[in-house]
């Protein structure tokens, strides 16, 4: 077994940008992670409307991660099983956690245990197919850390194919799923996309048109191609709201659009802070499998 700090090497982030002379860094490393990002999380949701209709906001996604991290640190004997008093108590809105554990039990995603001694509550235990969701998207993430150097090459295809150390991962990943609800909660441009319904759909789908095949005018603006029809018919969502996310962010300077040639282009502030939020998030998912290796090679 390696020692902790042999461990912990194998994921701590290494320096994964070049400066150049000026002082400037080269974030090329961040454009090629982010197209893989787009890429393959738009492809687990493209198609997928009864995905997007039950995981569409964020609340029932960090719900749902919540349940699978409370679920894996019990396994891991460090926790408590998850009930539906316990999400609530750490996430509030009981009407609306109480009728979406109710929509997830009935697409297959979580099924329910009697607490012994206590007839008022059940565990709530997430089955194969919502463990197999979050598996393929961290997977993904695990991928960019991967292509930006906070991780060393293997994080990916261990988290893929190792249940063993997906489970270790998931029960240390609490940190990590409170960064990103307190960061969702914030006034950052990734964050105002995200309050959406399929609002962070709907960014990757803008982020990939940019840094694709785009047309840079005099102002620097680099326009790119935006089907808000296609979109809306990708998601299963409605092109309305479609047309309202994208108006909405344009009278918040996050972007600009010119409908009459179909196309967009992003602001440098949507730009810089969802670059910035990525590279958070991804370093939070390096450094998350440092803590799950120390604890394996503890114990």
């Amino acid at each position: 077994m390696r020692e902790p700090e042999e461990a912990l090497s194998s994921y701590l982030p290494i320096n994964p940008f070049a400066e150049d002379e000026a002082g400037n860094f080269d974030n090329s490393a961040y454009q090629t992670a982010i197209a893989c990002c787009a890429d393959a999380i738009l492809r687990m949701h493209f198609g997928e409307r009864l995905v997007n209709k039950i995981f569409g906001r964020n609340l029932q996604s960090h719900a749902a991660g919540l349940v699978l991290v409370m679920h894996y640190e019990a396994e891991l004997g460090h926790g408590r099983r998850p009930t539906l008093a316990l999400i609530q108590q750490e996430m509030g809105r009981s009407r609306t956690l109480v009728a979406f554990f109710g929509l997830l039990r009935l697409a297959g995603y979580l099924q329910q245990e009697p607490v012994p001694h206590d007839g008022r509550s059940t565990y709530l235990v997430p089955s194969a197919r919502l463990s197999d969701g979050l598996r393929q998207w961290i997977v993904h993430h695990a991928r960019c850390c991967e292509i930006v150097g906070f991780a060393r090459p293997g994080l990916a295809d261990r988290l893929r194919t190792d249940d063993d150390w997906f489970r270790l991962y998931i029960g240390h990943s609490r940190r990590l799923l409170a960064g990103a609800r307190a960061a969702m909660a914030g006034d950052g441009a990734w964050a105002w996309f995200d309050r959406f319904d399929c609002g962070d759909r709907i960014g990757l789908v803008l982020l990939r048109a940019h840094y694709g095949a785009g047309e840079v005018d005099a102002t620097g603006r680099n326009w790119a191609p935006f089907g808000s029809r296609q979109v809306a018919s990708q998601l299963g969502i409605s092109h309305s709201h479609i047309r309202n996310v994208i108006n909405q962010a344009q009278e918040n300077g996050l972007l600009w659009q010119d409908r009459c040639a179909g196309r967009v282009a992003l602001s440098p502030r949507f730009l810089r802070e969802s670059e910035a939020w990525f590279l958070t998030f991804w370093r939070w998912v390096a450094e998350t499998a440092a803590e799950a290796e120390q604890h394996a090679a503890a114990g």
